[in-house]
């Protein structure tokens, strides 16, 4: 069995793959069926990580680190519904496109199946106006529970401002590997390959992720500077069941 990771190019096919292959990695997730307001089709799946830097590091496992998740449920066919399922395909693959992104897609060869993927980000110094603007400008479709996002993606993004504040990182957005493809080493060596980038650009990199991913970070030279935690009883989920991400700072090798 053969895996290869290539750069993934902004194309409707390609941002199709990384939704399935999140929407997979995902299935899961307690947070994701409290997180939207209504049902929507499995191509939206990674909609929401197409925001203004907002981590996608929330994970059931090392692999699948990712930002909230739109539940891979049919929607209705109504004309509403596709044009929402088109605005998020072109606003993830904006996010692809972007100069500063580096996705790399991973696919089986034997299979020709996409199986993971990795998108990393060089985050440029920033005044504490822009992160704010930044913060402000999130995407954030209708069918989402914005108040639910604030309180978790959202609240780590003000607390990464106060992390990094004007400094440069190479920051960790999203990991995903499909469940039947984990735990053979894909994530660590996608974590890796955006280290190394960090260290050839002398900068920290950054990355968050809940207690099942944490392990995978810390073994990779990560600590952890924060934490955002949440009862999802209070949004309507199971009482004491909580959703905590810790904050993650890796230094430059060499200048721990």
């Amino acid at each position: 069995m053969v895996f290869i990771a290539y750069p993934a190019l902004p194309t409707v096919a390609v941002v199709k793959s990384l939704q399935q292959i999140c929407t997979a990695a995902r299935e899961d997730d307690p947070i994701r069926p409290l997180l939207w307001t209504r049902t929507a089709s499995a191509e939206t799946a990674s909609a929401e990580t197409a925001s203004s830097e907002t981590l996608s590091t929330e994970t059931t496992s090392a692999e699948t680190t990712s930002a909230e998740t739109v539940p891979e449920e049919t929607a209705s066919n109504g004309e509403d519904d596709r044009s929402y399922e088109e605005e998020a395909i072109a606003v993830e693959m904006g996010y692809v496109a972007n100069p500063d992104s580096h996705y790399l897609l991973v696919t089986d060869t034997d299979t020709a199946q996409d199986i993971a993927y990795v998108g990393w980000r060089h985050s440029k110094s920033r005044t504490d106006a822009k992160w704010a603007e930044m913060h402000a400008n999130r995407y954030r479709p209708p069918e989402m529970n914005s108040e639910l996002m604030d309180a978790t993606s959202g609240a780590c993004y003000l607390k990464r401002a106060k992390i990094l504040k004007d400094s440069e990182a190479f920051v960790l957005l999203e990991l995903y590997v499909r469940p039947e493809y984990q735990r053979r080493g894909i994530g660590g060596d996608l974590v890796e390959w955006g280290l190394k980038k960090a260290d050839e650009l002398e900068i920290v990199a950054y990355t968050e992720a809940s207690a099942e991913g944490l392990g995978l970070y810390l073994k990779h030279g990560f600590r952890e500077v924060d934490r955002v935690t949440v009862d999802l009883g209070d949004w309507g989920g199971e009482k004491g069941q909580l959703h905590s991400m810790g904050l993650l700072v890796r230094p430059v090798r060499g200048k721990e």
